[in-house]
C-alpha cells in the first residue's frame, strides 16, 4: 500500500545560503528507504531561495516505519560553478500525522551527501539500530578528518589545523553576512576613524594635544571620559575593577618581600589614626603584580629598541570607597635603582610610574586575559566538541551556539594579529618571541579554579570590594548559566552513574585536558567527570568563558584603550631609575609612536564592534533541541537574562560612568569577534 510523506526543507536566511544546484531527498526509516526525490522541477534551473521553506511530497510503496535519517544529495549543474546550499532543518510529516524534526544547520557542498539524524538528543548507547550506529561512526569519522589539531607554538593550547579561514570546513566559516559585518581590515578601520596617513608622517608625539586630535573621542562617551580623567588616581584604581581587564586585582594580606613598602612611605595616603598594618588586617589593601612579564626581553619594533617591565602596584580602598594607588615599583627586584614611587613624588614621576603599570596591564590583558583565557580556550572547547560529540549528543546541542565561528575568528587572528609581522609585532613591546613565551608561562599558571568565577573571586578575596561592578554582573551571568545548564543536565542525566557511563562525554573531557591544557595535572582540569555537579560546573565554565568572560575583556577595548596614554602598547624609553628626574618630555618620548598607536587603535576599534542581535547570549536561532523540555529550560534562561539586563540598567542610572559590558543583551553567545 502506497504511503505519502510531506517533507519541508528550510534554507538559511542569509546571503548565498540558497542554491541553483539540484537538491534531492531520501528518507531512511527503520523499515526501509524511500526513493531519491528532487526538490523542485527537473527541467529548469530551480533556485532555492535564502530564507525559504520548500515543501515536497514523497511517495513510498511501503510504510518506512520510524524515520531515522534524512539523506540529502546535491548535484551541480554541468555548465555552472558549484553553488553550496545551507540547510537549516528538515521536517517530515508521516502518514500517521507524526512530525519528525531534523535540525541540520550545515552546508551541503559539491556533489556530496549529507545525512541528518532525527533531532531527539541521545547519547551513544541510545542509538538503538544498526542504521544509527553506523551513522554515529560515519559522523565522527568525517568530523575528525575535517577538524584536526595543530600546534601553533609549543607550550600553548593546540589549535585547529588551518592556515587561513578558507581552509576551514565551510560549516566553521563565517557566513557572508557575518564576514561583511566584521570586515577585519585595518585599512577600513583607518578610514572609519579618520586616521589620515598625513597624521602619521612623523612618528613622535610632540604634546598631549596631538592625542586629542588623533581620533574623534566625542562619539564614544567612555573614551571621552578616559581622556578627561586618566591622570587621576581614583580613576587609575577604578580600572582594576571595571576597566577592560578587571580580573587581576587581589587583596593583599602581607606585603611581599620583593615590594618593601613601609608604613612611613604610605601613611600620608591612608588617612589619620590608621597604619598600613591595620589596613592590611581590615582587608583594605590590594595588590596587582605583573610578575608574569618578568624576565622577557622587549620586542624591537622596526629596529627600534622597546622596553618591558613587570611592575607591582599597591592600592588602598579608602573610606570614600575609592580604590587609589599608594605605591608602584616598576621592576620586580627591589634595589637602589628601582625606587618605589608614591603619590607624594613629583607629578611626572608619579604619572610615569602609573603609565608603566598601565603598559604592563595592556600586555597581560591582550595576551592572557583576552587571547589565552577566552579565544584560545574557546578554540580548544570547539575543536574537541566537533571531534568527540556528534550532532545528537545533548552536550553538543547545548554548546554549539557558544562555539559558533570561534575557529574562523581565531584563524584570522593568527594571521593578522599574532603572526610574524602582525599587529603585535608592529606595535606591542611583547611582540616577537615574547608573546609566545608569555603565553607559555601563563598557561603553566592557569588553573581550572581560576576559570570558575566564584572560586577565582574567593581566591583573590575580592567578594566584598565596593563598586566592583564586573564581579557583581559576572556572578549574575555565571549563576544564570549554571541554573540553565543544571536544568538541561537534569533532563539527560538521571544520576551520577549516567554521567560516568557516557563514554563520548569522558572522551571529550580527556581531549580538552590533553590538547588544551597539555595534560598538565597541576592545572586541576578534569580528565573525566564523576558527578552531575562536576559536569554542570564544567559546562558553566565553558559557556561563561565563551560569553561573559570574553565580553568583559573584549567589548570595552576601544573605550579604555583608544586614549593611548591610558593603555600604551609599548614603551620607547627605559623606566626611571631614580626619582626627581622625570619631565613632561620624558613621558612623550616614552609613549608609543604615532604608527604604533594607529595600528592599535584601529585594531581595538574592529575588535570592539557590536555584534548582530541574533547572536546575543541566550538567543538561539539554531533550534538544535527539538524536545519540549529543553525548550522550557531555554525560555527560563532567557527570562533570567532579561531580569539581569533590567537590574544592570537600573544600577547604571545612578552611575556617572556606566558599566554595561556584561549586560546580557550586549554579550555575544560565542567568541566570534
Amino acid at each position: 500500500m502506497s504511503v505519502q510523506y510531506e517533507v519541508a526543507l528550510a534554507t538559511g536566511n542569509f546571503p548565498k545560503a540558497g542554491t541553483i544546484d539540484k537538491i534531492f531527498v531520501t528518507l531512511v526509516g527503520s523499515l526501509g528507504n524511500s526513493e531519491r526525490v528532487l526538490v523542485g522541477l527537473a527541467w529548469i534551473i530551480n533556485k532555492i531561495q535564502e530564507g525559504s521553506v520548500k515543501t515536497i511530497k514523497i511517495q513510498s510503496e511501503n510504510d518506512l516505519g520510524e524515520i531515522l535519517l534524512v539523506r540529502l544529495y546535491k548535484d551541480k549543474h554541468t555548465l555552472l560553478p558549484e553553488d553550496s546550499w545551507y540547510c537549516q532543518y528538515v521536517t517530515v510529516k508521516a502518514p500517521d500525522q507524526r512530525v519528525y524534526s531534523f535540525p541540520c544547520y550545515s552546508w551541503l557542498e559539491d556533489e556530496n551527501t549529507l545525512d541528518i539524524i532525527e533531532g531527539t538528543a541521545r547519547k551513544k548507547h541510545e542509538y538503538q539500530s544498526a542504521i544509527l550506529e553506523q551513522h554515529w561512526i560515519n559522523e565522527l569519522r568525517s568530523r575528525q578528518e575535517a577538524y584536526q589539531w595543530s600546534t601553533y607554538a609549543p607550550g600553548i593550547p593546540r589549535c585547529i589545523k588551518a592556515k587561513r579561514s578558507s581552509d576551514l570546513p565551510k560549516d566553521a566559516q563565517f557566513t557572508l553576512d557575518r564576514k561583511v559585518h566584521i570586515a577585519f581590515n585595518l585599512d577600513s578601520a583607518f578610514l572609519e576613524l579618520g586616521l589620515n596617513p598625513l597624521k602619521l608622517l612623523t612618528n613622535v608625539w610632540t604634546n598631549v594635544g596631538e592625542f586629542r586630535n588623533f581620533v574623534d573621542f566625542s562619539k564614544v562617551p567612555v573614551a571621552a571620559y578616559v581622556m578627561k580623567h586618566w591622570k587621576e588616581d581614583p580613576f587609575f584604581g577604578y580600572q582594576y575593577l571595571n576597566g577592560s581587564n578587571p580580573q587581576l586585582i587581589k587583596q593583599c594580606q602581607t606585603i611581599p618581600a620583593k615590594f618593601p613598602v613601609t608604613n612611613e612611605m604610605v601613611s600620608p595616603f591612608l588617612g589619620p589614626n590608621t597604619t598600613l598594618q591595620q589596613e592590611l588586617q581590615k582587608g583594605n589593601i590590594f595588590l596587582v603584580d605583573y610578575e608574569l612579564l618578568d624576565g622577557f626581553p622587549a620586542h624591537s619594533i622596526f629596529g627600534r629598541q622597546q622596553y618591558l617591565e613587570a611592575p607591582m602596584c599597591l592600592l588602598y580602598m579608602n573610606p570614600q570607597d575609592e580604590l587609589i594607588p599608594i605605591a608602584i615599583q616598576i621592576k620586580q627586584e627591589p634595589g637602589p635603582h628601582n625606587p618605589i614611587f608614591l603619590p607624594s613624588d613629583s607629578k611626572y614621576d608619579w604619572r610615569l610610574a602609573k603609565i608603566w603599570a598601565r603598559h604592563a596591564d595592556t600586555q597581560v590583558h591582550q595576551l592572557v586575559s583576552h587571547l589565552l583565557k577566552t579565544h584560545l580556550f574557546a578554540e580548544v572547547f570547539s575543536v574537541a566538541t566537533l571531534r568527540k560529540l556528534p550532532n545528537a549528543h545533548p552536550i553538543f546541542k547545548l554548546l554549539m551556539p557558544h562555539l559558533k565561528f570561534t575557529l574562523d575568528i581565531n584563524t584570522a587572528a593568527r594571521n593578522l594579529l599574532i603572526s610574524d609581522g602582525g599587529v603585535f609585532d608592529q606595535a606591542f613591546s611583547t611582540g616577537g618571541e615574547a608573546k609566545v613565551q608569555i603565553l607559555q608561562r601563563a598557561l603553566e599558571q592557569t588553573t581550572y579554579s581560576s576559570l570558575c568565577l566564584p572560586e577565582d573571586l574567593a581566591f583573590r578575596r575580592v567578594e566584598h570590594l565596593p563598586r566592583y561592578y564586573y564581579r557583581d554582573d559576572a556572578l549574575k551571568i555565571w549563576f544564570a548559566i549554571n541554573r540553565f545548564v543544571e536544568s538541561i543536565m537534569d533532563i539527560y542525566y538521571q544520576n551520577d552513574a549516567s554521567v560516568q557511563e557516557d563514554s563520548e562525554l569522558q572522551d571529550w573531557a580527556m581531549e580538552i585536558f590533553t590538547e588544551g591544557f597539555l595534560a598538565r595535572q597541576s592545572s586541576g582540569f578534569p580528565m573525566a567527570f564523576q558527578t552531575k555537579a562536576d559536569l554542570t560546573k564544567y559546562l558553566t565554565m565553558v559557556i561563561f568563558t565563551c560569553s561573559g568572560r570574553h565580553a568583559a575583556v573584549n567589548s570595552g577595548q576601544y573605550d579604555w584603550g583608544s586614549w593611548m596614554p591610558n593603555n600604551p602598547s609599548t614603551m620607547q624609553k627605559p623606566p626611571p631609575s631614580e626619582k626627581g628626574k622625570a619631565r613632561k618630555l620624558d613621558i612623550m618620548c616614552t609613549l608609543p609612536g604615532k604608527k604604533e598607536t594607529a595600528a592599535v587603535v584601529a585594531t581595538i576599534y574592529l575588535l570592539s564592534k557590536t555584534s548582530p542581535i541574533s547572536t546575543k547570549l541566550g538567543v538561539y536561532i539554531e533550534e538544535r533541541f527539538t524536545e519540549a523540555a529543553p525548550k522550557v529550560c531555554i525560555e527560563k534562561f532567557q527570562q533570567d537574562l532579561l531580569q539581569i539586563t533590567d537590574e544592570i540598567r537600573k544600577r547604571n542610572e545612578d552611575l556617572e560612568l556606566k558599566y554595561d559590558y556584561l549586560q546580557p543583551n550586549l554579550i555575544e553567545n560565542s567568541v566570534a569577534i
